[in-house]
């Protein structure tokens, strides 16, 4: 046993001073190569490395592969500690040229593709598995991505001349930052949720998710150069009366609404919106500004906008520029950014609303309906900032444009300024003609605001109490003590009465004092306990 004892001690102390085998990473070899080649023996580079010779001789028959391999990584691959070099270099290399080439052209390539070509380029009767797929994407740095937008399609030529030929006319026309629009449709899945998650390696279910309900509204989006300008979204459903708006008004929804069949825009829908919606809006706003009331609408060329002849107002001041064909993805502003960012703040107001509601994720996805859509869509709009808009109209079209000098020019059509002088004073003559009064107008708010100082307060309800000091006083209810809860039920009922009247702006505070009540409420939840399930006896 002794004997035994001293073989099992020599064995475990050989295995604690063996050396570890260490990993070299592809330059590291070839610098232990050219360390020998400079004159080092391979015995000393061996004890020093702790590699064995025959390794060493290895590496230096393999240099030449080697360095192909490092070049290949250094134009774009993956550096790796070791190198697996192809069987077949020749093969290898045909095949990665052919790949690369395809890419430049754009063309989609998937595995079976890559499979393909190898059997073409090495032998037909010769089949490529898919473990040599797998090695060659490894050796190459090679992984599948999602394709993504229209890039790929745009004429990039096209692009490049609209934008000085524009800029031009913007000086032709006198026009500023505060009068160029840009107006742009984008489909919504109002009910999808995100397809990404944080979840622990060790949670087995954190890829399972639910069943994806893709109804659809069309959102149209309009804002000006500046940002300063958003326009109110409008909204195209399939119905023209949701059962959530069941007695509601369509003039306190915060977004404008409207429906077609497939609930797409159509090139009536879009007329009806420039004429009702984007000039009064746009001559309102430059109006605040002491502009003129003009302004200029960039479109792309989609089938739903009109001809430029029907796009204009009456007086040619507000009127629409065609971008050129195949050009949207490269020079249109809303597509350079701010509907990307409109998505990511929708879907985070949903989650937003998903936990305040603390309901499970089928039963939330019931009430997000067209009606709830729309609030969300006003906060996840109202939320981008105007340096976003900018820095997208910048990187579409360039840089700022220069300020140039505009007058107000009178006009009878206009948008209705404000009362002269002259008819303030004709108001405030019939106004005391009406009222058989001698009081200046301008002292009636004065008396109004005095009109109970001859009410009786503390020596009337004394006189009272003296009176009945016999009697016996009713006994005045306490209220209760409301709760979060409480609140948000009659905000609830408040928000429907002012949907039925139609105050748009009443009904969105009421929405933000509901989802505040909402956090107060799930603030105050406390953990059950156990002792709570059961009952005395």
């Amino acid at each position: 046993s002794r004997q035994a004892h001293h073989i099992c001690f020599k064995k475990f102390y050989a295995m604690s001073n063996k050396r570890k085998h260490a990993s070299y990473d592809v330059q590291q070899k070839l610098d232990v190569i050219e360390r020998i080649q400079n004159g080092e023996t391979r015995i000393k580079v061996s004890r020093e490395l702790g590699v064995p010779e025959s390794t060493l001789r290895a590496w230096i028959k393999d240099e030449n592969k080697l360095r192909t391999f490092l070049d290949e990584l250094d134009e774009g691959g993956l550096r790796r500690k070791r190198a697996r070099t192809a069987k077949d270099p020749e093969l290898d290399k045909a095949t990665f040229n052919a790949f690369c080439e395809a890419r430049n052209n754009g063309i989609p390539i998937s595995g079976p593709v890559i499979q393909a070509q190898a059997e073409k380029l090495y032998n037909p009767e010769f089949t490529v598995s898919s473990g040599w797929l797998k090695r060659w994407k490894q050796r190459h740095g090679i992984s599948q991505v999602k394709i993504n937008g229209e890039i790929k399609s745009a004429d990039t030529v096209a692009a490049e001349e609209f934008i000085p030929k524009f800029q031009q006319f913007i000086e032709e026309q006198q026009l500023t930052e505060e009068m160029i629009y840009n107006a742009d449709e984008m489909g919504l899945y109002y009910k999808i949720l995100p397809d990404r998650t944080l979840a622990m390696k060790k949670d087995k279910t954190s890829k399972e998710g639910y069943k994806q309900i893709k109804d659809r509204v069309t959102m149209l989006f309009c804002c000006n150069w500046t940002g300063h300008h958003k326009l109110t979204p409008l909204c195209i459903g399939k119905f023209g009366s949701p059962r959530c708006f069941h007695n509601i008004n369509m003039s306190s929804l915060p977004l404008d609404y409207d429906h077609s069949k497939n609930a797409w825009m159509t090139a009536a829908y879009f007329e009806k919106w420039f004429h009702q919606t984007f000039i009064p809006d746009v001559r309102r706003h430059l109006r605040s500004k002491g502009m003129e009331p003009r302004a200029c609408l960039l479109l792309d060329n989609c089938p739903a906008h009109p001809p430029a002849e029907t796009l204009k107002s009456r007086d040619g001041k507000i009127f629409v520029y065609y971008l050129p064909k195949n050009t949207m993805s490269k020079i249109q502003p809303l597509d350079q950014g701010i509907i990307s960012v409109f998505k990511a703040n929708y879907r985070r107001e949903m989650i937003k609303s998903m936990v305040e509601e603390d309901k499970s994720v089928p039963m939330f996805l019931k009430t997000v309906r067209i009606k709830e859509a729309l609030y969300l869509s006003e906060s996840a709009w109202g939320a981008i900032k105007p340096e976003t808009i900018q820095n997208c109209w910048t990187k579409a079209l360039g840089g700022p444009i220069p300020e140039n000098p505009t007058t107000v020019e009178e006009d009878e059509d206009e948008d209705f300024l404000g009362f002269s002088p002259e008819e303030v004073r004709e108001a405030e003559q019939k106004l005391m003609s009406a009222v058989h009064s001698s009081v200046p107008v301008q002292e009636i708010p004065a008396a109004w605001s005095t009109i109970d100082d001859d009410v009786p307060i503390a020596s009337s309800i004394l006189a009272e109490e003296n009176r009945d000091e016999d009697e016996e006083e009713d006994p005045v209810p306490v209220p209760p003590t409301r709760t979060a809860d409480d609140a948000v039920k009659g905000l609830e009922v408040a928000l429907e009465y002012y949907e039925c009247v139609g105050d748009k702006v009443k009904t969105l505070q009421l929405k933000s004092l509901i989802r505040d009540a909402k956090m107060r409420a799930s603030r105050n939840k406390k953990q059950a306990d156990i002792t709570s399930y059961f009952t005395k006896k």
